[in-house]
């Protein structure tokens, strides 16, 4: 590729370098400041150490300076002192019971059965029968206690002092062994149908005590044994201890202890000089220097480390960008205009992020919508969604927002703008992305929330709905000055100039209504190809609708104008194929005065190329010849060039010969115009008009195919309609 006009060292800033030693060098020394540049400011903008100086203070002396805090934070309550307080506050919870009554009336009829079975068996089978039901009943007795069940009479007592004792004592309420054990407190919380109540801990009874009352009466002996094991087997505690309800409660009371003791306020005193340092302000300079370390603060040290530190981490970073330009998009890469307004998008955005940390809003508001919705529509979405991961990779690196929340939340916002903004013609779409990158805020900001982290949902998501609704207009805003800057020409530029409404074109439909529908017909032509091979199909028909301006100086001297009379029929071949040249040239200028930018006004000059006006020519070689001349210079009967150097100027140039061609075809048939393409391209190809452009062999293919169906839709046989016979029949008597 040849160096810029501009001198010898324009490839040292932008384009390819030239393979002389300082070229290479000065070329990427020059992207390296700028990731430099870049670095130091981020470094100066967010300070990862501001440095703090706290001081050191010794318990009982006298304090020599004030010690002003400058940010809020909270003194912690001593761990131990937590843990104690913690767990009094547990023990303090009156543990729930729940209540029971049907276990009395089930031990009661289990008791009865248990009885009669002794009774049958006494009847039946005596001693060993009575022996059979206790083992049945898992009741380990003694051949004393057989013996003593088998006397109906002592039997009888038995099952009378038990079933009082289960009905009269089990009423007071009977609770589990271990749970009896676990109580602390005076007080327990019954729940009888619903009903709470708290009583006192003597007002109910422990198995143990349960047993105790039942057998204060008794005597000890084998009867008094035998109704203990008797008991034991079928009583069943009427109070149940509520495990869950209770361990709720208690974890309840012990978050309700304070964890801190105090909260200090920016601008306090922690310490006043000539106080006495005691435990209380030791503490509190101890929460301080760890709060101050938290919020990303130097304590007692120098900031150079720190600041050092986040500098080299900024520069990897954006490192990391600069090679991913170079290795996977150097068209950006090479353009110093690319790099500079990418860097001056940035530094907006972090701009906007510095005003975001200082006045607290949610991570929402980070403007990093306004960043890809501008890259996107002035380069592409992938290039949008590479910055995005690399700004928010960035972002999360200065000490504000050094949280995985504020990486996730920026990046679903920016990379959802990226892909949904891809090609934007039309301000109605922007809406279409506002909500969909809306949408994808909101389901960011439910997930983050759902995970446990504290995020204020409804806040968050109106800050996203401005940050993205703001971002977009602005960045649109912007699109202009970057234009400018960049000399890209953007969808929107290229719609707004195929307006036909637009001066030079107005001019061009009313004065060479010929050539404006020539242009009409090519541009649908150019853009249809285009859109086949994957060029940009808007920026062929903008450049279609401009590539034949400059026959406005003349308008009657082109075929397509005239209505009778043929100017050249009178003139010398050489200054016919001036006026034929010059339509170039001026169309170019012409282009330039109505601010048509440069990449459309390549269309006007290269649409072309460097051919040679062959019908002009080949009269003056005649004339030549029949007069005995000299024979015509082919230099005055070229086109002034250059030739296609992009894939949209070449299918112009294709375009623009095929339709010329067709529109003078007697005749037309799908077949023929078919043959005509061919020739068209072949001839193009033979002449190397061609070479200079990154058509592909697989691109003149599919062109070839797409503008055979195209002219062929407008050229097809038509009915000869009865009313309108006699006039094809005049047109035919004519030819």
């Amino acid at each position: 590729m040849a160096k810029s006009g501009k001198g010898p060292r324009a490839s040292w800033i932008s384009g390819v370098p030239g393979p002389a030693w300082p070229d290479t060098v000065v070329h990427h020394a020059v992207r390296a400041v700028v990731l430099l540049v870049c670095a130091t400011g981020l470094t100066l903008m967010f300070p990862t150490d501001p440095g703090v100086s706290v001081g050191r203070f010794e318990p009982g002396t006298v304090a020599q300076r004030t010690v002003i805090a400058v940010i809020d934070f909270e003194v912690p309550q001593d761990p131990g002192v937590l843990r104690r307080q913690r767990e009094e506050a547990a023990a303090a919870v009156v543990p729930t019971f729940t209540s029971r009554e049907a276990a009395r009336d089930s031990a009661v009829t289990a008791l009865a059965a248990f009885f009669a079975r002794v009774d049958s068996a006494v009847a039946e089978g005596g001693v060993a029968g009575v022996a059979a039901v206790l083992s049945a009943a898992r009741i380990d007795a003694d051949p004393e206690h057989v013996q003593l069940l088998a006397d109906r009479s002592a039997a009888g007592r038995l099952q009378e002092d038990a079933s009082t004792a289960i009905t009269t004592l089990a009423a007071r309420g009977v609770m589990a062994p271990e749970a009896a054990s676990r109580l602390n407190g005076d007080s327990i919380r019954v729940v009888r149908g619903g009903v709470e109540s708290v009583v006192g801990r003597n007002t109910v009874l422990s198995g143990r005590q349960f047993y105790e009352l039942a057998l204060e009466n008794h005597e000890p002996g084998p009867e008094s044994d035998l109704l203990r094991l008797i008991l034991a087997r079928y009583l069943a505690p009427t109070l149940l201890p509520d495990t869950r309800r209770t361990n709720r409660e208690m974890a309840e009371a012990r978050d309700t202890v304070p964890t801190t003791i105090r909260r200090v306020l920016e601008g306090e005193a922690i310490i006043r000089a000539n106080s006495q340092v005691g435990p209380g302000e030791l503490q509190a300079l101890d929460a301080y220097r760890a709060s101050l370390r938290a919020q990303g603060y130097n304590v007692e040290g120098t900031s150079f480390g720190s600041a050092f530190g986040g500098f080299l981490i900024n520069s990897l970073i954006l490192a990391i960008f600069g090679l991913l330009m170079l290795f996977f998009r150097p068209d950006v890469y090479r353009q110093f205009r690319f790099l500079v307004t990418i860097a001056a998008i940035v530094a907006l955005y972090f701009v906007g992020a510095f005003f975001v940390a200082r006045v607290g809003l949610p991570w929402a508001s980070l403007p990093i919508v306004f960043v890809t919705v501008a890259l996107s529509i002035m380069w592409d979405g992938r290039l949008a969604l590479i910055t995005a991961f690399v700004l928010c990779t960035l972002t999360i690196a200065q000490t504000p927002f050094a949280s995985v929340e504020v990486f996730l939340v920026t990046l679903t916002g920016g990379g959802t703008a990226a892909l949904a903004v891809r090609r934007f013609r039309r301000l109605a779409q922007i809406w279409i992305f506002i909500a969909i990158t809306v949408a994808a805020y909101s389901l960011v900001i439910s997930a983050i929330e759902l995970r446990g982290s504290e995020i204020p949902y409804l806040s968050a998501l109106l800050w996203g709905v401005m940050s993205t609704v703001g971002g977009a207009t602005l960045a649109i805003g912007f699109i202009p000055i970057f234009e400018w800057v960049t000399g890209i020409t953007t969808d929107q530029t290229l719609i707004s100039l195929s307006d036909p409404n637009r001066p030079l074109l107005r001019r061009l439909a009313a004065e060479a209504p010929g050539t404006f529908a020539h242009s009409v017909q090519v541009a649908n032509l150019a853009e249809a190809g285009a859109d086949d091979i994957g060029a940009n199909a808007l920026l062929c028909r903008a450049g279609a609708y401009y590539h034949d301006v400059g026959k406005l100086i003349s308008p009657g001297s082109f075929i397509e104008n005239q209505e009778g009379d043929n100017p050249h029929d009178r003139m010398d071949a050489a200054a016919s194929a001036a006026i034929v040249r010059d339509h170039v040239v001026e169309g170019a200028k012409m282009a330039r005065r109505d601010k048509v930018p440069r990449v459309v006004i390549d269309h006007v000059r290269e649409h072309h190329g460097d051919q040679t006006i062959s019908f002009f020519y080949e009269r003056a070689r005649a004339h030549a010849e029949a007069e005995g001349l000299e024979a015509p210079d082919p230099a005055a009967f070229r086109y002034p060039g250059p030739r296609p150097r992009s894939r949209e100027t070449a299918v112009l140039m294709l375009a623009d010969s095929v339709e010329s061609a067709a529109r003078a075809m007697k005749n037309p048939t799908r077949e023929r115009i078919r043959r005509l393409i061919e020739d068209i391209f072949a001839m193009k190809i033979d002449r190397g008009q061609l070479d200079g452009c990154p058509l592909t062999f697989e691109d003149l293919s599919r062109l070839k195919r797409r503008f055979a169906r195209v002219l062929g839709g407008i050229y097809h046989r038509r009915i000869d309609y009865p009313g309108t016979r006699h006039l094809n029949a005049e047109e035919g008597d004519g030819r």
